[in-house]
């Protein structure tokens, strides 16, 4: 009987205003679910919480997927704001890096999308483009999509024998929704995607125990229309089922 491995999805919160009260709301976007669930994997919001709860969490899944979402607060990385940074939230900073720091710990497989990427990358020592469009004068493709983010809008060149290009071969289109990007890229990762401009689109792990595969584009928001895409989290999932855990 094939194993259903339990995926754990950092989520954020979203407040909304109510005529009675005003809540905050739990959530990761369903494409994630979707993706995961395809996948033959049991997909599980995991909620912002203390650093302390979210080292139990990673002792209860077997594998870590960063979801996108706010800025990554730039004084983590020794930075002050920008003047073009967006919104930010360190206290899902604090709670994904403690993800980040316990997944390592235990060798459990990390997925990264979008935000996803630019934390993992901070938490290890790395930097980034506050701001593309003011930061980086090579750019000439546009980063944040006008059109459905179902759509594919740019391509990334990918490094041959790369895991990405076990996937996808050395070139694909992606979708994107991002003015930040890895700028330093932290010593533990090796680029294995840029876009035509030069920017890092993917990295992976330098070290053989840890699994790690970050992408800054958004194939959940992908995954109903492009097989392709889904082949990403059947590629994920297969890693996490059949290579580490079960």
């Amino acid at each position: 009987m094939q194993q259903y491995p339990l995926i754990g999805i950092s989520g954020n919160h979203r407040q909304d205003n109510t005529e009675h009260d005003t809540y905050i709301l739990s959530y990761a976007p369903n494409g994630f679910v979707t993706g995961l669930e395809r996948a033959k994997a049991i997909p599980v919001i995991l909620p912002i919480v203390s650093q302390e709860t979210a080292h139990e969490y990673i002792s209860r899944v077997d594998a870590l997927v960063l979801s996108g979402g706010q800025d990554v607060s730039p004084l983590l990385y020794g930075e002050e704001p920008h003047i073009n940074l967006g919104r930010t939230y360190p206290v899902r900073d604090a709670y994904e890096l403690a993800l980040i720091e316990e997944a390592y710990r235990q060798r459990k497989p990390i997925l990264a999308i979008c935000r996803g990427i630019q934390i993992l990358n901070v938490a290890f020592g790395g930097t980034l483009y506050q701001d593309i469009q003011s930061q980086y004068p090579e750019s000439t493709i546009l980063h944040v999509q006008k059109t459905m983010p179902s759509t594919a809008t740019h391509t990334i060149e990918i490094a041959e024998g790369s895991e990405l290009s076990k996937i996808f071969g050395t070139k694909t289109a992606i979708n994107s929704y991002h003015h930040q990007a890895v700028k330093e890229l932290a010593p533990n990762f090796k680029a294995v995607a840029w876009s035509s401009d030069g920017l890092i689109e993917a990295f992976e792990s330098n070290e053989e125990e840890h699994y790690v595969l970050a992408l800054q584009g958004h194939p959940e928001t992908m995954v109903n229309d492009d097989e392709g895409m889904q082949e990403l989290f059947n590629h994920f999932v297969d890693y996490v089922r059949e290579k580490r855990l079960f």
